[in-house]
């Protein structure tokens, strides 16, 4: 196990550090509690054994740095105190300890501290691992194996707020299911599933590991391309129409309409990247589907005024 010393104490210190690397630890030293506290930020030690006493930060001082900052990784603290006061020990559980050993430690009962410490920290890493693979089932559509309407939304706002800062493209397809109402009546809902999951896969698997494939609701799905231009951005659009339309369909041809809209500086926000997608489908939609269409072939298109 890897474990963080935080003494000030340079005798102290090596007498530890020793101990624990005859137990097979990697061990870490850190001369204070500041210097402490950097190296738990970097996230590479899940135990720390902290001695009370030290300049700058103390014991109790770096409990709290550490119980109060954000993240999902638990660090298991140690104090090492000669301090045997009730009053100092549930002064340092409030701060965050998780146990106590008094200076100098005894190897025996350090080693089974340890075991102790693994114990727990075993178990909070299962947690945290059931709680990842919980918040990633909360973000994906069960039906078809993409991102879900909410997820889209918050990836689409961190990729054009980064699109934004850094003055890089980022291109929108949306993608509707040609006549998927019908198809539904004719070969029943289960079949209209199995399309959906279909297209789903297709999807994912016809795009690169950073880009965002979701679905945006009934037969509507979108994609997020990072890093994407106008023109690469209809290329993907046209691998994706012709992977679902070559795609060996059991009932009947199975087609899709695509839309396409890329950031520039004269697109304020992320909805209205949305809005340029979804008027750029609509025109596929409407000039023949099975066809893509980017937003800028919308602007050409003549006005027309309804008498």
């Amino acid at each position: 196990m890897k474990i963080l010393i935080a003494e000030d104490q340079a005798l102290a210190a090596i007498f530890l550090r020793r101990t624990l690397e005859k137990m097979g630890h990697e061990v870490i030293v850190a001369p204070d509690g500041e210097e402490a506290w950097r190296i738990v930020q970097e996230g590479n030690s899940p135990l720390l054994i902290s001695d009370w006493m030290m300049p700058r930060v103390d014991g109790p001082e770096l409990c709290r740095r550490i119980r109060g900052a954000p993240g999902e990784r638990y660090t298991y603290i140690i104090l090492l105190t000669s301090l045997d006061r009730r009053d100092d020990k549930l002064t340092g559980l409030r701060a965050g300890a998780d146990d106590f050993l008094t200076k100098p430690p005894d190897p025996d009962e350090l080693a089974l501290r340890l075991e102790i410490a693994a114990r727990i920290l075993t178990v909070h890493d299962q947690l945290a691992h059931q709680n990842s693979r919980l918040a990633e089932l909360a973000a994906v559509d069960e039906l078809t194996g993409a991102k879900n309407r909410r997820r889209f939304r918050e990836d689409l706002e961190l990729l054009f707020a980064q699109a934004d800062r850094m003055n890089a493209p980022l291109s929108l397809i949306m993608l509707d299911i040609d006549h998927f109402k019908e198809f539904n009546d004719v070969f029943g809902h289960p079949a209209g599933d199995e399309v959906l999951r279909r297209v789903g896969s297709i999807l994912r698997a016809s795009i690169r590991g950073h880009d965002v494939v979701a679905r945006y609701g009934g037969e509507e799905f979108v994609v997020l391309l990072p890093a994407t231009g106008r023109d690469e951005g209809l290329d993907v659009a046209d691998r994706l129409r012709d992977a679902i339309a070559t795609n060996p369909w059991p009932h009947r041809l199975v087609t899709a309409s695509l839309g396409v809209a890329t950031s520039n500086e004269s697109i304020p926000s992320s909805a209205v990247l949305v809005e340029q997608a979804d008027r750029a489908l609509y025109r596929s939609k409407r000039t023949g589907r099975d066809r893509i269409t980017h937003y800028d072939e919308c602007l050409t298109e003549p006005t027309i005024i309804h008498v």
